[in-house]
């Protein structure tokens, strides 16, 4: 009866079959069973305790240094190079949870020992910057040794 009225209101001109009704019951039952159940919060189910503790770590000198360097003029979040800064923020670093940092360090690892870091065009640019063996080696180091510290054991 409700159903046959609303549906009046709203200038259905065609007959209303039980079939249609009952269609358009459960219809209007779904949609009611669903805003109520997105809509309402449960307030009784307890909330786990979130860590935010970020691992904190030391960066040597000598590292810091290179990272300085080589490294930091395009991966901060002042860059005005997009691309570096999208790859690795230096200075967000920290901020970052662990698996990421340990991503993060892997993939340092990675492109200085292909010797994809610095690239050529702005070694092109600025040929002090280049990483000498030694200098690769101690980054490297540091971020693979870094990425063991921070990865949890099983």
């Amino acid at each position: 009866m409700i159903i046959n009225n609303l549906l009046l209101l709203v200038n259905y001109s065609k007959k209303i079959t039980p079939m249609r009704r009952y269609f358009i019951l459960m219809l209007i039952v779904v949609a009611g069973f669903l805003f109520v159940n997105f809509n309402i919060a449960d307030n009784n189910i307890p909330q786990e305790e979130v860590k935010t503790e970020k691992p904190q770590y030391h960066v040597p000198d000598d590292v810091q240094q290179i990272i300085d360097n080589s490294c930091y003029g395009c991966h901060n979040s002042e860059s005005k190079n997009e691309k570096g800064k999208k790859k690795l923020q230096f200075d967000k670093m920290s901020d970052l949870k662990t698996y990421k940092q340990v991503g993060s360090l892997a993939d340092i690892a990675d492109v200085v020992t292909e010797g994809d870091m610095p690239p050529e065009k702005f070694l092109k640019k600025y040929p002090e910057r280049q990483l000498s063996k030694e200098e690769q080696e101690k980054l490297v180091s540091w971020a693979n040794n870094l990425a063991k510290q921070l990865t949890p054991e099983d």
